[in-house]
């Protein structure tokens, strides 16, 4: 038989109540409060994901490159620009620039230049393309995932690291608030209604 915590009433067993002065493990680590956080967070996003526009649309165009045969061809230049600046975007902010161009979110990378020109994210557009110039020159960035691949796995670590990493600081900086470009951006386009 069950009995509850001291502090917050969950239902423990009497050794671990016996063992923790009448608490439950997380009352007694001090993790409580941050589970009961999480719930609440947790709870947000899902409402937040069910209303907010943005990301239902997001969500639609995840559908449409990823669970239709046409993929990315089936967006219209526009929403091209919108999908490859949350690209660049999301990459930089998970694992820099180096995560982009070795993802296939690389294969975007001309409609994220033009897509950050378009949404007049000027330092944005400058540290992409900086970025560009240190990964591969004066030549272009290659479509295929595998040719970006290979050329990637030419460089030592440190020269990827010394000299990417400055660039990736700055981009996540956010000089330009691109989250707010890229909703006026799609809302000026009609890909989302405004408030």
């Amino acid at each position: 038989m069950k009995i509850p915590c001291a502090d917050c009433g969950a239902m423990i067993l009497p050794e671990t109540a016996a063992r923790n002065e009448g608490l439950c493990v997380p009352c007694k680590t001090g993790t409580r409060a941050d589970i009961e956080a999480s719930k609440i967070a947790a709870k947000r996003q899902r409402e937040l994901e069910a209303t907010d526009p943005f990301i239902i649309y997001w969500r639609e165009l995840i559908d449409r490159i990823f669970k239709t045969e046409a993929g990315l061809d089936s967006l219209s230049t526009i929403e091209r620009q919108y999908w490859a600046v949350g690209c660049v975007s999301g990459e930089v902010y998970n694992g820099g620039f180096e995560q982009y161009f070795f993802n296939s979110a690389g294969s975007t990378y001309l409609d994220a230049v033009d897509g950050l020109e378009a949404m007049g994210a000027e330092a944005s557009l400058r540290l992409l393309q900086e970025a560009k110039q240190v990964v591969f020159g004066i030549g272009d960035v290659p479509k295929d995932t595998e040719a970006r691949r290979e050329h990637l796995a030419t460089f030592e670590d440190e020269v990827m690291r010394d000299r990417l990493d400055p660039l990736d600081r700055k981009f996540c900086e956010d000089p330009d608030k691109l989250g707010k470009l890229s909703e006026v951006f799609a809302i000026k386009h009609g890909l989302v209604q405004g408030n």
